[in-house]
């Protein structure tokens, strides 16, 4: 059996999260340029994922998430011990003074998998929040720290490289990241174990280095609880 990996499968795969990702009816074409692959093989398949519930098209033909997407959703959290031990703990134990955040890569971008704010309920802080480029997120900053800077440099431009790098090193260096805006807002972000997910503090705006500290502790504090047992 050959071991190299299946071309159709990654795309395929590709293709669902993008669609997914969008969060709006998206039309072959479109699709295709983001993936960087040929219209025809992008239009198969998503025909063959409409075939089986994942994938559906509106009056203009363009597609949509389908039904199956709510099973897979389903499984996927039933079967991730990320999913399924840190969400109970955020909603038990996340201040709700500030932004709090649990994310993942995907393609250079962060997924949310938990993003709070302020009087937010559950429903809203799960799942609930757009992705966002990764040098322009804490979580991907520290994330990103993982890969050598021979494997990032290449896939960001060099501005994006300027903001990235100094966090990158950060994280490398003290195991965090603490990021200081340029308009007074502080966030923080460590990794979560061996789930190449991170956790996130932000919100916090023109706090001094003792608030930053404590904060930087309480974080610590409940990311160590994640992937505990409730």
């Amino acid at each position: 059996m050959s071991s190299q990996p299946n071309q159709s499968l990654i795309d395929g795969i590709r293709c669902l999260q993008y669609l997914v990702s969008s969060g709006r009816a998206i039309g072959c074409r479109e699709l295709a340029r983001l993936m960087g692959i040929n219209t025809t093989r992008v239009n198969r398949l998503l025909m063959s994922m409409a075939s089986i519930g994942l994938t559906m098209q509106d009056e203009q033909r363009r597609y949509l998430p389908g039904p199956g997407i709510h099973a897979l959703a389903a499984q996927a959290i039933r079967g991730s011990e990320l999913f399924s031990r840190a969400l109970v703990q955020l909603e038990r134990l996340a201040p709700r003074d500030i932004v709090v955040a649990l994310g993942v890569l995907w393609e250079d971008q962060v997924i949310y998998i938990w993003h709070s704010v302020p009087g937010s309920q559950t429903s809203q802080a799960l799942a609930g929040y757009h992705m966002l480029p990764a040098w322009q997120s804490v979580i991907g900053m520290s994330l990103l720290a993982a890969e050598t800077d021979a494997a990032l440099i290449p896939r960001f431009s060099p501005e994006q490289w300027q903001q990235l790098a100094p966090h990158v090193a950060q994280q490398r260096q003290q195991g965090r990241v603490i990021w200081h805006h340029d308009d007074g807002e502080v966030s923080m972000a460590l990794p979560v174990g061996a789930h190449h997910a991170a956790l996130a503090f932000a919100g916090m705006w023109d706090i001094n280095e003792q608030s930053i500290q404590a904060r930087l502790s309480e974080l610590t504090a409940l990311n160590g609880k994640l992937l505990e047992k409730p």
